[in-house]
């Protein structure tokens, strides 16, 4: 996916089929956040956090991206203090056990940049 020419703090991690890219969206006090990636960005799940109590995740049959969305709003919430939904959508075809893992380290540096980014602002 294109970047936009918006503002929003954006953070990437990774290259080719296995790059991973979170774009952070204000919502007032809370926040919003897309994590998408691999050959064909989607949404595939969201997870709701607030500080101090564990996600509400929802997924697609047959879709993995909550292990995605959950951890990541789990962590935001923490961290920033903030109400925080989460949307993940990773997809690589014919993925094997080491693709995963790679999106999924992936994803964590690509959360570590963006929080980072919030932080300053």
């Amino acid at each position: 996916m294109p970047r936009t020419k918006s503002r929003r703090p954006y953070a990437e991690s990774g290259g080719g089929r296995h790059k991973v890219w979170a774009e952070a969206i204000p919502a007032g006090e809370d926040i919003v956040i897309f994590i998408g990636g691999g050959e064909r960005p989607h949404v595939g799940s969201l997870s709701l956090a607030d500080a101090g109590h564990p996600p509400f995740s929802a997924s697609l049959p047959r879709h993995k991206d909550h292990l995605v969305s959950s951890k990541a709003a789990a962590r935001v919430s923490k961290e920033l203090g903030k109400t925080c939904v989460v949307v993940a959508g990773i997809h690589v075809d014919g993925a094997t056990n080491p693709d995963i893992e790679l999106l999924l380290k992936n994803s964590d540096k690509c959360l570590d940049l963006l929080i980072g980014m919030v932080k300053k602002r």
